[in-house]
């Protein structure tokens, strides 16, 4: 019976040291991913920052040259429309010269406004990245009993 008991301690005293040590494995390896998706949560947030940086700058840099553009098409049409007769020869190489760098202008606007839409798509695709690891340390902190809010 003496033998039974220290038998059944033993095997209890075993379950106990490997349940404990399971436990503790699995603390460690949570550990661990917590870290991981914190410091890839802290890469995602500067990527998305930069990303948003560079959207503004382009969108105002955009903006910029359609004031420009604007400027230009008012002083073409300005001299095309002088006295009813079309531009005075006098001033034909000045209108010229404003009619050039108003179609660079516009030609400038299409490779920039084409560079915003790819900026967007790339930022729109990094935030969502950001988001879904957010998600998962969110999720990850939750399984662990851990509030995230």
């Amino acid at each position: 019976m003496k033998t039974a008991l220290a038998l059944v301690a033993a095997l209890v005293v075993g379950v106990m040291i490997v349940l404990g040590t399971v436990r503790l494995t699995e603390r460690r390896h949570t550990g661990e991913e917590i870290n991981r998706l914190r410091d890839e949560l802290h890469s995602a947030r500067v990527a998305a920052g930069r990303c948003r940086g560079t959207l503004r700058t382009s969108e105002a840099s955009l903006l910029t040259l359609g004031v420009t553009i604007d400027s230009l098409k008012s002083r073409v049409d300005s001299f095309e429309t002088m006295n009813g007769t079309g531009v005075p020869a006098r001033r034909y190489t000045e209108y010229l010269d404003i009619f050039d760098a108003y179609n660079d202008s516009v030609e400038v606007w299409s490779t920039r406004e084409q560079r915003l839409r790819t900026v967007e798509v790339s930022c729109r695709s990094t935030i969502e990245e950001h988001n879904a690891v957010r998600d998962s340390l969110q999720a990850v902190l939750g399984a662990a009993g851990i509030d995230a809010g």
